[in-house]
């Protein structure tokens, strides 16, 4: 775990720092998950693209996984509507925002964070490298820890939280099932490159065909 303190001290500062200046959170999300992807893939090794595209012949072991949990991501998201809906006040008052200019730079970036650099980060960090499998009672306690640490850093207030640990539960049970990082991976690239690729490109077309 000794591995972990900078990363954890790298949350703290994103925390920190989109609570003090939260006009600029898109800016400090981008470098924490860069500087994420950095740390665990660069200098910890921590994944393997090699490794990645083995899986793509386990129909299986990888592609029933990945699909079912997309699936279940598409659920989360509509009961996260649902809540957002009947709880809007108290949700938008607890949850950090995200403003990014209707331009097409940072709209491209920010397209790029959630589809690659995001799925890419978080599954190093809240999955692969909090949840260990030592004993149950141990994966038990560090799943929550890593639900609670994801869901902070895009929210501040209970009915925020939840709605984030309701998006983050779909790719976490998927890796303590198949304890396959490429797996949880994979999903939440697809399900980001539906949910924010669509987002995106509406965007685009609203701002330029007007």
């Amino acid at each position: 775990m000794k591995r972990l303190y900078i990363p954890f001290i790298w949350e703290l500062v994103l925390i920190i720092s989109t609570i003090i200046w939260e006009k600029q959170s898109f800016y400090f999300f981008f470098v924490f998950y860069v500087g994420l992807v950095a740390y665990f893939y660069f200098i910890n090794k921590q994944f393997s693209f090699r490794e990645l595209r083995s899986n793509f012949n386990d129909v299986k072991a990888f592609w029933i996984p990945v699909t079912v949990t997309v699936a279940a991501m598409l659920l989360a998201y509509r009961l996260q509507e649902l809540i957002i809906g009947s709880l809007y006040t108290e949700y938008y008052d607890s949850i950090v925002h995200i403003p990014i200019r209707n331009e097409l730079a940072p709209l491209l970036f920010n397209c790029l964070m959630c589809m690659i650099i995001k799925p890419f980060a978080e599954g190093l960090f809240y999955r692969q490298a909090i949840i260990l499998f030592d004993s149950k009672k141990k994966t038990v306690l560090l799943t929550i820890v890593s639900l609670m640490l994801c869901a902070v850093t895009m929210a501040h207030g209970p009915v925020g939280i939840s709605t984030f640990v309701i998006m983050a539960l779909p790719v976490t049970i998927v890796y303590l099932i198949t304890k396959n990082i490429y797996v949880s991976v994979m999903a939440h690239f697809l399900f980001e490159f539906y949910n924010t690729g669509y987002e995106t490109v509406y965007t685009l077309a609203r701002l330029y065909y007007r």
